[in-house]
């Protein structure tokens, strides 16, 4: 793979860890607290929502450490092993509880006494398909690295 591709994911992935890192500490408990003064019946989650929040940037967290480690098998040509499989299915793993929170947040922001405005509703719903399309996808890139990895097997067996 590019050496020059894989830097520029690699700084493109330490950017976005810093960015998630600010948003956890900053971003998170300063929205859950604004959206509590302007909605005081939401007071008393304030530490619920927070909480989900910031396990949800926390999943994308762990998503992305797996990806730097999948750059760095690829840039070993190390791609192709059982190894890779494990920081794939730590990926998808990732991918499906932070899917599983923002699914479950929204049945509760629908049922709550105070449902959210309609544009958050529909936020909610679009990360939530968005989260289910992204763990179809790559599961089917799992199946087509497993794919790959038997063929280069039998290719070095030939060779």
């Amino acid at each position: 793979m590019n050496r020059i591709a894989i830097h520029i994911l690699r700084c493109c992935i330490a950017f976005a860890l810093l960015v998630s890192v600010f948003g956890q500490v900053v971003v998170i408990p300063n929205a859950v607290a604004d959206e509590a003064e302007l909605y005081p019946e939401l007071a008393d989650r304030v530490a619920a929502y927070t909480a989900v929040g910031i396990i949800g940037v926390l999943c994308v967290q762990i998503a992305l450490v797996a990806v730097w480690a999948l750059l760095s098998m690829a840039h070993a040509d190390r791609l192709f092993s059982e190894r890779a499989f494990r920081w794939v299915d730590v990926v998808i793993g990732a991918t499906v509880a932070a899917t599983a929170l923002t699914s479950g947040f929204g049945v509760h922001m629908l049922f709550s006494t105070q449902p959210g405005p309609p544009a958050q509703i529909l936020g909610v719903a679009g990360l939530t398909f968005g989260g289910f399309a992204l763990v179809l996808a790559m599961l089917v890139m799992r199946g087509l690295l497993r794919k790959a990895t038997a063929l280069e097997g039998e290719l070095a067996e030939v060779v």
